[in-house]
């Protein structure tokens, strides 16, 4: 299975935070044999958050975005997923209770002032009529996960902590049950040659041979050395492992010709 993150908001397009969760999630889909294709950051704008959601789904069976789900004008994720699926975008009574109960905590414990669901708390309970709540045992709002013809969508929180504990709890459990894996294996290797140019022929040769992707990694002529790293794929790690010893072999025999 292949697939695509997005990061929503203008915080990340316009470099205000750094992202971190991207990378998150494509180490986690890496680990569990999903190969990730594309990551992408998209501004709080409704069309363009659907227009892309649109695009992408003839892409990835599998999407997996974070941010835009809080209680502010600008979270529009859910609404945006709605608008590409066509689904209908519906108050979720389960959602609102976890959203009421979150806001109780809080008020009980003596961290806010007013525990009532005023129209931005019960914002973030609207969700796609056919969605499946993702229960947030760390903040207020639900993630949700639909599944559009062929197509599956994953909606997380954009808080890390919440990201992470909602990624590890509800969607890697069901990205196991659905997915048939493949394993990614890498390894670096230094070469006595600092000119790319020249090594490009093996590199191209190994990846067509052995279907191993070697990838050249300059640094400067300074160098009297340059780095290559092989990255192979296979239902199994095992079987990766196994091609990526072979075109790492196939790379050092061309390389003692050059």
């Amino acid at each position: 299975m292949q697939s695509s993150v997005f990061g929503i908001g203008k915080e990340l397009v316009s470099a205000q935070i750094k992202d971190n969760n991207a990378y998150y999630i494509a180490s986690k889909l890496n680990e569990i044999g999903v190969e990730n294709k594309f990551i992408v950051f998209l501004d709080d704008d409704l069309d363009d958050i659907a227009q892309t959601l649109n695009y992408f789904m003839n892409k990835t069976p599998l999407i997996i975005t974070t941010g835009g789900l809080g209680p502010t004008f600008d979270d529009l994720t859910l609404q945006a997923v709605a608008l590409a699926t066509g689904e209908e975008l519906i108050l979720n009574q389960k959602c609102l209770s976890e959203i009421e109960f979150f806001y109780e905590k809080l008020y009980n414990e003596g961290k806010i002032a007013d525990k009532n669901l005023n129209v931005n708390r019960q914002k973030m309970a609207y969700v796609p009529k056919n969605a499946i709540l993702l229960k947030n045992s760390v903040g207020a709002a639900c993630g949700v996960y639909l599944r559009k013809n062929d197509c599956h969508i994953f909606c997380l929180p954009g808080v890390p902590n919440e990201m992470q504990t909602m990624f590890e709890d509800k969607v890697e459990p069901t990205l196991k049950s659905i997915i048939e894996p493949i394993f990614t294996q890498s390894q670096t290797i230094e070469c006595s040659i600092n000119d790319e140019s020249l090594l490009a022929f093996i590199s191209s040769e190994t990846t067509q041979k052995t279907h191993v992707y070697a990838k050249t990694l300059p640094t400067s002529f300074s160098s009297h050395t340059m780095y290559v790293r092989f990255t192979a794929k296979a239902p199994t790690k095992e079987e990766a492992k196994y091609k990526l010893a072979e075109a790492i072999t196939f790379f050092k025999d061309r390389l003692s010709r050059f």
